[in-house]
């Protein structure tokens, strides 16, 4: 009997154990908040560009006092390629040539920023020469290569005015 009570223990514990309900599972509690997932770090954003240092002239020995070396340097550019920054127009009065209307002079360069030509100015002549036609204007830069200035003879609201640069062989 004893022996029987055994076999029925063990045969009820092994029905317990094949049971169809599962057994109740206690979740253990979490340790810490979920964690957030990693994003990857967003690239780091490029340096802004570097502004290039401004420009500064150094064709001049000092004001009104122009370097030969960068006279010669302009002009050994070319005419025409100087020409480029510059914008004017013809000027007559009775069909007559009178000048050239200053409209700008190289704008960004600050070696023409100081010069006493300003828009509306009247150029006449250069070194005493007229420039109305191109082989004046050619003939009056060469004559630049060794003169000893450069003189322009202007009008300004209708008053002649002479802006005078000595050319230094330093």
């Amino acid at each position: 009997m004893q022996r029987s009570r055994i076999v029925l223990a063990s045969l009820a514990s092994l029905f317990s154990a094949c049971a169809t309900t599962p057994p109740t599972v206690v979740e253990p509690e979490p340790v810490a908040p979920e964690p957030t997932p990693i994003a990857a770090p967003a690239p780091p954003s490029p340096p802004p560009p570097v502004a290039p240092p401004p420009r500064t002239c150094d064709m001049f020995v000092k004001p009104g006092v122009l370097r030969r070396v960068s006279l010669l340097r302009v002009l050994d550019a070319g005419l025409p390629r100087w020409l480029q920054g510059v914008e004017g127009d013809r000027v007559l009065a009775k069909r007559r040539f009178q000048g050239w209307l200053v409209k700008s002079i190289h704008p960004d360069d600050p070696c023409y920023q100081d010069l006493d030509l300003r828009p509306g100015d009247v150029v006449q002549k250069v070194n005493g020469k007229s420039i109305e036609r191109p082989e004046q204007a050619f003939a009056v830069v060469e004559s630049l290569r060794t003169a000893p200035a450069i003189v322009v003879e202007h009008l300004r609201d209708g008053k002649p005015r002479q802006l005078r640069l000595s050319i230094s062989d330093e």
